[in-house]
């Protein structure tokens, strides 16, 4: 039999002359050979299709998977809608049993309430409200929303349903004086006592949605397991010919003032316009027609559904405050303006709505579904409303709910996520729809209020008659509108965004009343514009034109006149800021001050999620001076080591002059928690040349005195071109030193600069603080790497070449990239000394290096999708360890461009270089642009996997912390993020804090209010990097860290931690070369040997006299 092969089929059936498969033995070599060709046989016309239609309509073919993967993924599983089919048949057999009720009862009375047996789900304001009711059955149910329009998502499926309440129900003056509101509630009442009394529902509540105490809807469950995978709402509507529809235009008035502010009598006078009000009706009344159009532009595309739950995801990533059926309206009229069609994919309808509503203006240009001209104009609901959409029947705004700041953020959002998508660098998917983003993660800036009843009542009273008829009964969208809008004119150009951040859902049992205490969350998240957000001067109008008044009137007090150096006299607004971390406090100052001057509100009523970590930035030993602060300190070093590079550059009767300074410590980027600071004179020193040498001094109890901790700010100089630098390594070497030697003799008689050289270096004295001058030349390099085999030079990579080259070549490199990035966004340098402050407080300072801390930090600011870089210190520290949380350090690799230079073609084969395992990497693979041949070369040897588990882990509780402290209660300080556990170490070596450097500095020290000496150090340089801990620790590693791990708090910190290694009990057999520390035992007769920790903690103890004070061994 002729087997014949097509290329259209995957698989390949081997057929023997018998028509059956041969056995595997017998066929073995036939099998490779077509499965050969059929892994290389020309692609299929199908195939062919697809690969051209993912060219045409999707960002890559990568996109197109994971669109089609995560979509599958949220799709509602056909066992569960087969499930809901079948309780849903039998729900509406059973809520069709009820019947009408001929009896009126009075809602102002208990007698429906006793008859029912269930509670009515109205807050106690509409109390006022007297009304008859009648319940009428309606006519049917139907099942509305995403899932009638097939674009539910599985998570948290609600289904809602939707019933008509007949016409009949309510009569014309019900319009007025939320009485229709009231008899909506009573007929969810009647379908609430009806469905009590089945069992096919469970957890049946009423439910508050955004805090709207007047438009309550029917949560419940089904029974059984269903009711673990979907929930069901019930929402009332009522039916079209109710009422004429123009009864709720704009600037119709149905909520009459006397009713409201409580005059007495009825009066007959037709107060302002209550567009709010009429909206909550309209929403009900139009409720059909715009179902029946979203049933049919969306009922017959898949595309379309797909792209509404890609939205809809966005959405929820996100945390954005935009209901779906909104979002399904915004498609909807996308697809009627022919901006999108069914034809598109799913991918480019969504890129063409997020392009569309980041050029809309639905705040000043709204849009409308309407197409005729007999229903208001769009000026009149700009006149009432912030936010404009009109639906089908031209009177209903969809958005009448939507704050400016929601409109703001969605706008915002779209704009990021069209960046994100024409960013063919970054994988644009996940920060799209797979990551969280999180108010933590999202702003720079939270403001909550500790007494949100209390503001109500405030800023209710200070309402005029308008805004208070305007919003009726809904309290909360009064305050939330009222504080946006003073947030927004006082912030001004300071903030790119101002969010709502508004929790107001609440649940309870329908035979239960209403808790009066339900509470209901508030905040405003705030999105700095970092070139405003830190100017000191608020610049107004000049003082003759009109609108200085209304400044004056504005800011009170605050405004004073002021004549700038352009000649200009304005109304000024000036804040007091002496430090950089002042300058960041001045939004705070703003919005104290305004909430005082206007509501009355004290600063102690207001939180602020903003400056927590500010105090762990600032040195403990000078409290009460600005200038010592790390930022302030850095800049001074700065400004000293660009005069020293001036004077380095114009040295005279040198062989070379000294073309090129790189500052390479990491003071030059801002991220030193704790920058060198100029030293005062010291009393009487021992010296040589021009250094200091340690002088011996004891406290009068004989206890030893440590000299001040000097750092020196090490520095790479590069010297002029000459071919004569040898050949050899040690004559090169001695070169470099006699250099050392003339550089020092220079700078003493060029500029009388104290400088002391040595065969490595050359330290100098300079305006108080000690520069490490290094020269560095490739030639070394190059030298290093050379060796001799069989009589032929070859050049090969080894240890001291490849740190040499990191030390000299490539740190200078990254330091100026670092140095730019806190240029440009100022937040940098502290949020990653806060991190190597964290990562120092939990004892993994030696475990993690410093470079490695800075560029976590720096991958914060520079890959920042989903979010904008942060302006925040202290937010930003908990971005770097969302960083470390999120990151799978596996398969992740981070690789940062800090100029964009990188193709994506070079990333990509970076990122398959570390991960495939081809070579060698490390457990946290961080790339930069820098690294040259030596990829990843930061954290090639630290930190190791189980410091890296360590870190994460310590990253997730401090985040649960944090999150805790800020967002559900008011923390004033989160210094116990920064506490460490020593209980999980095996040895605890307790050191004498006057001999540990910093020890006044540690995070739980109070601060001395001390100022800085006036008297700067100018002719002898100190003692410098003198760390008896770090020696200490050295030789602890040097010696037993085949035994145990060490772990220290440079940072002060007076506890060193043990931690034995896994096998340190381990038996071993006794060898010469191996018997260190080890101790014979008796095992079945036999000897064998183990190591003897008690002798080694006894070491600890001697190598450490007059260091360690004290031993805890932990059982």
């Amino acid at each position: 039999m002729k087997t014949s092969i097509s290329e259209d089929d995957a698989d390949v059936a081997i057929l023997n002359e018998n028509g059956k498969r041969p056995a595997d033995d017998q066929n073995k070599d036939t099998k490779k050979r077509i499965k050969t060709r059929g892994l290389y046989r020309q692609p299929t016309v199908n195939e062919l299709n697809r690969l051209q239609e993912t060219e045409n309509l999707f960002n890559s073919n990568l996109f197109r998977l994971q669109v089609e993967e995560i979509l599958q993924e949220v799709q509602i599983k056909e066992k569960t809608e087969k499930r809901f089919q079948q309780w849903f048949t039998d729900f509406i057999i059973y809520l069709e049993t009820i019947s009408n009720d001929d009896t009126e009862y009075n809602l102002s009375e208990q007698t429906l309430v006793k008859k029912l047996k269930v509670k009515l789900p109205v807050s106690d304001k509409l109390s006022k409200t007297r009304c008859m009711f009648k319940f009428y059955k309606f006519k049917d149910v139907r099942i509305v929303g995403s899932h009638a329009l097939g674009c539910a998502i599985n998570s948290k499926l609600r289904i809602d349903l939707q019933i008509s309440v007949p016409a009949e129900t309510y009569t014309k003056n019900d319009s007025i004086n939320y009485r229709y509101h009231k008899k909506r509630a009573a007929y969810l009442a009647f379908i609430a006592s009806h469905l009590s009394k089945t069992e096919s529902v469970q957890d049946l509540q009423y439910t508050w949605v955004d805090g709207s105490e007047t438009k309550p809807v029917l949560d419940f469950k089904p029974s059984g397991k269903l009711g673990n995978h979907l929930s069901v709402r019930i929402n009332l509507v009522c039916e079209e010919e109710s009422y004429k529809l123009h009864r709720f235009s704009p600037t119709r008035n149905n909520l009459r003032e006397a009713w409201l502010l409580g005059s007495e009598g009825e009066s007959t006078d037709i107060g302002s316009p209550t567009p709010y009000y009429n909206s909550s009706v309209l929403s009900d009344l139009t409720a059909e027609a715009n179902q029946e159009l979203l049933n049919e532009i969306l009922l017959k595309s898949e595309n379309l559904k797909q792209a509404v739950i890609l939205l809809k995801i966005w959405l929820r990533q996100r945390d954005l405050a935009v209901p779906g059926h909104v979002i399904n309206l915004i498609v909807a009229y996308f697809v009627q303006n022919k901006r999108v069609n069914n034809i598109m994919s799913s991918y480019q309808i969504v890129r063409n709505i997020w392009i569309a509503i980041k050029t809309s203006e639905w705040d000043t240009k709204g849009i409308s579904l309407h197409k005729g001209t007999d229903t208001p104009a769009l000026e009149e609901f700009h006149q009432h409303f912030p936010v404009v959409f009109i639906d089908k029947t031209g009177y209903y705004n969809i958005c009448w709910q939507m704050s400016k700041g929601i409109y703001y953020a969605l706008r915002r959002e779209s704009a990021l996520a069209v960046d994100m998508l024409d960013n063919p660098k970054i994988n644009s998917f996940l920060p799209l729809f797979m990551i969280p983003v999180k108010p933590l993660m999202k702003f720079d800036h939270i403001l909550r209020f500790k007494n949100l009843e209390n503001l109500k009542n405030i800023i209710i009273s200070k309402s005029s008659k308008e805004s208070r008829l305007y919003y009726g009964l809904e309290t909360l969208a009064l305050v939330t509108e009222t504080v946006l809008s003073l947030l927004i004119k006082g912030l001004g150009n300071r903030a790119d965004l101002i969010q709502p951040l508004v929790d107001a859902n609440f649940s309870w049992p329908v035979k239960k009343k209403a808790d009066k205490g339900h509470e209901e969350k508030l905040s405003f998240g705030l999105i700095y514009n970092t070139e405003h957000a830190l100017n000191t001067v608020e610049k107004g109008p000049p003082a003759n034109l009109p609108e200085a008044e209304q400044f004056r009137a504005f800011w009170g007090d605050k405004s004073e006149l002021r004549r700038f150096q352009d000649g200009s006299i304005t109304e000024t607004c000036v804040w007091e800021a002496e430090s950089a971390a002042d300058r960041r406090a001045i939004n705070t100052q703003i919005i104290n001050y305004l909430l005082e001057l206007k509501f009355g509100i004290p600063e102690a009523a207001v939180y602020h999620v903003s400056e927590q970590l500010e105090g762990v930035l600032c040195r403990k030993r000078w409290g009460a001076d600005a200038a010592a602060r790390a930022e302030e300190s850095a800049a001074r070093t700065l400004h000293a080591f660009h005069e020293l590079r001036r004077d380095l550059r114009q040295l005279t009767q040198l062989p070379l002059s000294v073309s090129a300074v790189y500052g390479v410590s990491s003071v030059f980027s801002y991220s030193d928690p704790l920058p060198p600071l100029p030293r005062a004179p010291a009393n009487k020193p021992w010296r040589r040349g021009d250094a200091s040498l340690i002088k011996t001094i004891n406290k009068d109890d004989g206890t030893a005195l440590l000299p001040e901790y000097v750092p020196v700010c090490k520095t790479v100089l590069e010297l002029g071109h000459s071919g004569k630098w040898p050949g050899d390594i040690e004559a090169f070497r001695c070169l470099k030193a006699a250099f050392h030697l003339q550089i020092s003799d220079r700078l003493r008689e060029q500029y009388s600069l104290p400088a002391q050289a040595y065969p490595t270096h050359v330290d100098v004295l300079k305006n108080g603080l000690v520069f490490r001058l290094v020269i560095a030349h490739p030639k070394e390099i190059t030298l290093l790497r050379r060796e001799m085999e069989n009589g032929v030079v070859k050049h090969t990579e080894n240890e001291e070449s490849v740190m040499l080259q990191r030390d000299t070549v490539l740190l200078p490199r990254l330091r100026g990239a670092l140095h730019g990035l806190h240029q440009k966004y100022p937040a940098f340098g502290p949020t990653a000394c806060l991190l190597k402050r964290w990562l120092s407080a939990h004892l993994l300072s030696g475990h993690v290096p410093s470079v490695v801390a800075e560029l976590l930090t720096a991958a914060v600011f520079v890959h920042s999708p989903p979010v904008t870089p942060p302006a925040s210190p202290t937010l930003g520290f908990f971005r770097v360890l969302d960083l470390l949380v999120r990151t799978d350090w596996t398969t992740d690799v981070i690789v940062l461009d800090f100029n964009e230079d990188m193709t994506r073609e070079e990333i990509s084969e970076l990122e398959h270089k570390l991960t495939s395992g081809e070579t060698p990497a490390p457990c946290l693979r961080i790339v930069t642009a820098y690294d040259d041949n030596t990829p990843a070369i930061w954290s090639a040897s630290q930190p190791t996997a189980p410091v890296l588990a360590r870190v994460t882990a310590l990253a997730s509780s401090t985040l649960q912390y944090g999150y805790k402290q800020m967002m559900e209660e008011f923390g004033d300080h989160l210094l116990g993020a920064f506490i460490p556990s020593l209980s999980g170490y095996d040895v605890v070596l307790h050191l004498s804090p006057p001999l540990v450097p910093h020890a006044g500095e540690r995070v739980d020290k109070k601060p001395t209010l001390r100022r800085m000496p006036a008297d700067l150090l100018t002719d002898l340089i100190p003692v410098v990097e003198f760390h008896p801990v770090m020696k200490y620790l050295e030789e602890l590693r040097n010696a037993y860290s085949e035994f145990a791990l060490f772990f220290h708090d440079r940072y002060g910190g007076v506890d060193i931690a043990v931690l034995w290694k896994p096998d340190i009990n381990d038996l071993r057999d006794f060898q010469v070369a191996n018997v260190h520390a080890l101790m014979p035992v008796t095992v079945d007769g036999e000897t064998k040997y183990k190591v003897n920790t008690a002798a080694l903690v006894e070491d600890f103890r001697i190598l450490g006299e007059g260091l360690v004070k004290d031993i805890t061994v932990n059982s």
